[in-house]
């Protein structure tokens, strides 16, 4: 089966728990210089400067203005300056790709407990499942032979919608990505307080058919 990392709260149950990972410390120091400006724009500045796939849903940053960063800072300190004040925050997929989401409120932590965090692991599995199914019957998508970071929503009836993708060193890729994601049926409704959006990291392989196995 593809290998695939979530980030997805504190509910992954056997899955790599990367959105409460603190990003990793001590990289190397660059010059930022940043202005204040539109957020979507300080985002797209820092992807240029530090080569990093950014994912984020323009809707939720559209009226919002990033800190201005002007110094030696390693780049997850740039980053997190850079959101300071914005209500958002960064999930990292790996050191090259991150999606920007809000601070979650202390209440979205309601759902734990045994009962809470099995309804999060089916969930989870389902969506795991789906994903794979639809990007490894596309053989045009070469899965496994590249990192790809997806971000979607859920409905409430179960379906994947805006989903964003990244895919390092395929940028043509992924509107094909997708549009083969949006709309997908899970046939399984989202457990309470699921941590929104959710955020997949399929890892490079050596090859399609090892990632797509089953």
């Amino acid at each position: 089966m593809m290998l695939l990392a979530w980030i997805l709260g504190p509910f992954c149950c056997g899955f790599v728990n990367l959105a409460a990972a603190a990003p990793t410390a001590g990289r190397d120091a660059s010059a930022f210089v940043i202005d204040r400006q539109p957020l979507h724009d300080a985002l797209q500045a820092y992807s240029r400067a530090t080569g990093r796939s950014v994912l984020y849903d323009a809707g939720q940053v559209a009226h919002l203005r990033s800190t201005a960063i002007d110094g030696s800072l390693d780049p997850d300190a740039a980053l997190a300056a850079l959101l300071q004040g914005t209500g958002m925050q960064a999930r990292f997929a790996s050191t090259g790709a991150f999606v920007i989401v809000p601070v979650e409120p202390p209440a979205s932590t309601a759902a734990q407990g045994e009962g809470g965090i099995a309804l999060h692991a089916a969930f989870y599995g389902r969506v795991q499942r789906v994903a794979t199914s639809i990007l490894c019957a596309d053989t045009g998508l070469t899965i496994g032979r590249y990192r790809l970071a997806i971000s979607a929503y859920v409905s409430g009836s179960g379906e994947l919608r805006r989903v964003k993708a990244a895919a390092q060193g395929h940028a043509e890729l992924e509107p094909r990505i997708e549009a083969s994601l949006e709309g997908a049926r899970l046939e399984i409704e989202p457990p309470p307080a699921l941590v929104q959006p959710i955020v997949l990291l399929v890892t490079q392989q050596a090859g399609r058919l090892k990632a797509c196995a089953s």
